[in-house]
């Protein structure tokens, strides 16, 4: 009795996005572990490589995963050649980007540590690229063994290469080069379609999407910037404190995004990954507001700021998952132009916030208090956006040459939410 409800709940937690943003942040954290006790020198290169491999996730949801969400993608497009494509297509600038970003950060670096670090970038933009469109072609089983075998395969190579002494700093290498070679032996998709498009085609339609991701990178990178600038070095290290303390919710925020856009216009307000989001929040909030050790064990500015400033980041995080819910519902129903004006309005919002700070925080406390008040705001935009917005098919301008319909997975219900 208890093997079978065993192996359902093992079956439908290898469905769902947790597992995979689980494990794909314990290969992340195994592997600076492993460069942290027995790989010590090149322990800079593995920290740069887990802030690089954030390129090739935001790229291809941008490119690949997006589009298809908000069914722009023709319907006769065969996906995977499409995704392979696109994930060749912007492999040279990403090179480039992270060579620089080596070259920069780690000015005495080899020639072969740099290469080291942009293999396991450059490969996982075809994993990424793949994953999302097998969530259409194939089962959601299917799709999730994608990201999944690579983080278990990173883990299980990390720990025979520190075994035979070798350089752990590409220990994800040999299981992506496995996994997309499984992927390329599988049999052909059903619902293949026979058009492959051209470089400008398969590019097109996610550039939208790309140019909101972007913005929200540049906040990203900007915030702690800024944070040290206005409030000195105490702020950067609260932020960055808090934001390790809120790694399991954002590992299971993570995942609600993701599963909202595998759905598309299928989705639903009410799910289990949502529910465990705000729990995750909950039990993180408690934990780090009721916990004057745990403060002062993560950083000793942070035990010294006030509860209250904790508090106040705690809502923050809260206000976030909303908005962050909002925007990826909002470019599911909304035309590509106007979610890109969405998107960038809350940037500007949120860059505003960061303006205000330069001038006007002269401490933690303020800091949080513009982040909360700007959150505030971009929830409220996105509410007043999605007001206004229609829940109708992209306009023909939005599509490709050739587009003749909206691509689903096989079987998905045509009912929009």
């Amino acid at each position: 009795m208890i093997v079978p409800v065993l192996s359902t709940a093992l079956l439908r937690l290898q469905r769902s996005q947790i597992s995979v943003q689980a494990l794909t942040r314990l290969s992340s954290v195994a592997l600076f572990l492993y460069a942290s006790w027995a790989d010590h020198e090149r322990l800079a290169l593995v920290a740069l490589l887990g802030t690089l491999l954030a390129i090739p996730y935001t790229l291809m949801e941008a490119l690949v995963g997006r589009p298809l969400s908000a069914g722009v993608v023709p319907e006769d497009w065969n996906l995977e050649s499409w995704a392979r494509r696109v994930s060749a297509l912007v492999a040279l600038p990403v090179a480039a980007v992270a060579f620089l970003s080596v070259s920069v950060a780690l000015p005495h670096s080899s020639l072969t540590d740099r290469l080291c670090v942009i293999a396991p970038v450059l490969l996982q933009l075809p994993v990424e690229a793949m994953f999302w469109a097998c969530a259409r072609t194939r089962s959601p089983g299917g799709a999730n063994l994608i990201p999944q075998l690579t983080a278990l395969g990173t883990l299980v190579s990390g720990v025979v290469l520190l075994a035979a002494d070798v350089r752990v700093d590409i220990a994800a290498v040999p299981a992506q080069l496995a996994v997309l070679a499984w992927v390329a032996l599988r049999p052909r998709a059903a619902s293949a379609g026979r058009v492959r498009p051209k470089a400008r085609e398969s590019l097109s339609v996610g550039s939208v999407y790309c140019l909101a991701a972007l913005a929200d990178l540049a906040y990203t990178i900007a915030l702690p910037s800024v944070a040290g600038a206005a409030a000195g070095q105490t702020a950067v290290v609260v932020l960055r404190a808090l934001d390790l303390v809120f790694g399991p919710f954002h590992v299971v925020l993570s995942a609600s995004t993701r599963e909202d856009i595998v759905a598309g216009r299928d989705v639903r307000w009410r799910t289990l990954t949502r529910g465990l989001t705000l729990v995750a929040w909950l039990g993180v909030s408690g934990v780090v507001l009721a916990s004057e050790q745990l403060r002062r064990l993560l950083a000793a500015d942070l035990a010294a700021v006030g509860i209250a400033v904790v508090a106040g980041y705690c809502a923050y995080k809260l206000l976030l998952t909303f908005s962050t819910w909002l925007s990826v519902r909002h470019m599911i129903q909304a035309r590509p132009r106007r979610y890109l004006v969405s998107a960038i309005g809350s940037r500007l919002i949120a860059f505003g916030g960061v303006a205000v700070a330069l001038g006007w925080a002269a401490g933690v406390s303020d800091l949080v208090f513009l982040l909360l008040l700007c959150e505030v705001l971009v929830t409220a935009w996105f509410l007043a956006r999605m007001r206004g917005t229609p829940t109708e098919q992209a306009p023909l301008e939005a599509r490709p040459d050739g587009h003749v319909g909206v691509h689903r997975a096989a079987g998905a219900s045509a009912t929009r939410v």
